[in-house]
């Protein structure tokens, strides 16, 4: 479990940033159009880059036994 920390510690990072461009009213980086607006194509890329973290968590989990 020694190698899994960094996959966790991307999932959570993944998430804030998933949360984050779902708030609207702040001024969000990496958009053209209405920077303070709600991205749900933002925080869905996010949302799917985190549940991949988390699988390579799980399989890195493994590797270390």
């Amino acid at each position: 479990m020694q190698r899994a920390w960094l996959p966790i510690a991307l999932a959570v990072a993944f998430i804030v940033l998933a949360v984050f461009y779902l708030v609207p009213g702040i001024n969000h980086p990496l958009v053209s159009d209405q920077p303070a607006g709600i991205h749900l194509k933002h925080a869905i890329l996010f949302g799917g880059l985190a549940v991949l973290s988390v699988i390579w968590a799980r399989f890195a989990g493994n590797a270390s036994r």
